[in-house]
């Protein structure tokens, strides 16, 4: 097989895994973690039951997987956000705006909520995903400390001040799985208002 057709093939898996793993973010979201069924998945993804397989040996692997890309998506953005020009709180402005923005950050905390109540994950993993919640927490905690010291965030524990505002982003990014309208653009300001030390 040339190279060429080697790097084709490797591109088309890297497409297909892609697929599935979308829809069983999709049908997670949907269904949940526990009803949700392999062959479920592979029907959203337009794949055989057995194909699917040929990629995750496991809905516990595919799971898995899932919520390794999405912790890792989220530790992205707030590493962007703190790369951002401007004060700590033009930072968390810009998170706040950009987690909102994408339709998919409730949905994947979501999954994330139920991967840890489920008994489908081992402890180790759940272990796991505990860990880059925590490295995620440090991360936005580190933002919060340097607006603290620039003056322009409250003052608090810093690393209590993100778990708060994690769980107000989250709640917030989560509206429209609870039947609630998107939010709205004002929806941000609201949060930063909390945290402003004006």
């Amino acid at each position: 097989m040339s190279p060429r057709n080697v790097e084709k093939d490797l591109q088309q898996r890297a497409l297909r895994k892609k697929q599935i793993i979308d829809a069983a973010f999709t049908m997670f979201t949907k269904r949940g973690i526990e009803a949700c069924k392999m062959s479920d998945i592979a029907q959203c993804a337009g794949l055989s039951h057995g194909h699917v397989y040929n990629y995750f040996q496991s809905k516990e692997e595919l799971l898995d997987t899932l919520i390794q890309r999405s912790q890792q998506l989220y530790t992205d953005m707030l590493t962007h956000a703190g790369q951002q020009p401007g004060n700590a709180l033009d930072q968390i402005r810009w998170l706040t705006e950009y987690y909102l923005a994408d339709y998919r950050t409730g949905k994947a905390y979501w999954v994330l909520l139920q991967a840890q109540a489920s008994d489908l994950l081992s402890d180790a993993k759940k272990q796991d995903i505990h860990q880059r919640m925590m490295h995620n927490q440090q991360l936005l905690a580190g933002i919060i400390r340097k607006g603290q010291q620039e003056g322009c965030i409250t003052a608090g524990d810093p690393e209590e001040l993100a778990l708060i505002t994690v769980t107000l982003l989250t709640g917030i990014g989560m509206w429209e799985i609870r039947g609630f309208t998107h939010s709205s653009a004002s929806a941000h300001e609201h949060l930063l208002k909390l945290l402003s030390a004006n």
